[in-house]
């Protein structure tokens, strides 16, 4: 298994003259053995957009730096950066995450990047409906998202739909209700969170790949929300094969991938 993060599949090394900053880890959680978040504290300069990812590094026994891209976690008006990964025993990368706690340092490049930010959708109004479909940590991004208010104001619906192997693989599960309830009664967006696992069964869970759930009909029925060229806007960030069989699948049924000169319906995050 491959360390998994979310960048694009082909991210430059960062050259030896690159601004970064060394920050000291303030927050350590274990999801599982193998599943972790933590955050590091944040420069006050930093800005990113909900959505973007940031290049963190680790030192080398040798001294060498390795450079990972991860999604960031945490809303942009948050005092930390927070992240959310697979450990990998053999990771070069996060074998050595795994071990951290409280107090250890990272480095963090002073510029974030990326592209999978709801700015990047036409709205004329809030007659949309945002669906966020991840696989895994590809829910990173969503949850910086859904951390931040103005998203909520943008859109009619948000449906998230999360893919894991099994139950033990849910993350911020209690969060995400947490938020789904204070936005109940505000006027914003309805949110709808449907999960699914693979390997697993869950009482009020979907059985099945994202995919295989699309084609037949059961996500939209769970989701209580139709998709439809007017309303429907779509991000996929995780598993490639996830991403592109849905990105396939949404262009099979007349949806568009969105381009800077021409407005549509698909914005993607590559993993691996």
């Amino acid at each position: 298994m491959s360390e998994a993060r979310a960048a694009p599949s082909a991210v430059p090394v960062t050259p030896a003259s690159a601004k970064f900053d060394e920050v000291p880890v303030v927050w350590v959680h274990r999801w599982n053995p193998a599943l972790m978040s933590f955050r590091i504290r944040r420069n006050p300069d930093y800005r990113f957009t909900p959505g973007q990812f940031a290049r963190i590094g680790l030192r080398k026994e040798n001294g060498e730096v390795i450079w990972r891209a991860y999604s960031i976690v945490s809303a942009p008006h948050e005092l930390f950066l927070e992240f959310f990964l697979v450990v990998v025993p053999t990771g070069e990368f996060s074998s050595r995450v795994g071990k951290f706690n409280v107090g250890d340092t990272m480095l963090v490049e002073s510029v974030p990047q990326g592209f999978l930010t709801v700015d990047r959708f036409k709205q004329p109004g809030r007659e949309q409906d945002l669906w966020l479909m991840g696989t895994g940590t590809g829910l990173a991004p969503y949850i910086s998202m859904l951390r931040d208010e103005a998203v909520w104001k943008k859109f009619e619906h948000i449906v998230l739909v999360l893919s894991v192997r099994e139950r033990h693989d849910l993350g911020y599960t209690e969060e995400l209700e947490q938020l789904a309830a204070a936005h109940a009664e505000t006027g914003m967006a309805k949110f709808h969170f449907v999960k699914t696992l693979t390997r697993d069964t869950l009482h009020g869970a979907l059985h099945g790949r994202i995919n295989a759930l699309l084609e037949s009909g059961q996500l939209e029925a769970t989701a209580g929300v139709p998709l439809s060229d007017e309303r429907s806007r779509f991000m996929l960030c995780g598993n490639p094969e996830m991403v592109e069989g849905m990105r396939a699948l949404l262009k099979s049924r007349g949806f568009r991938m969105n381009r800077r000169l021409e407005p549509g319906h698909i914005i993607v995050e590559n993993y691996w």
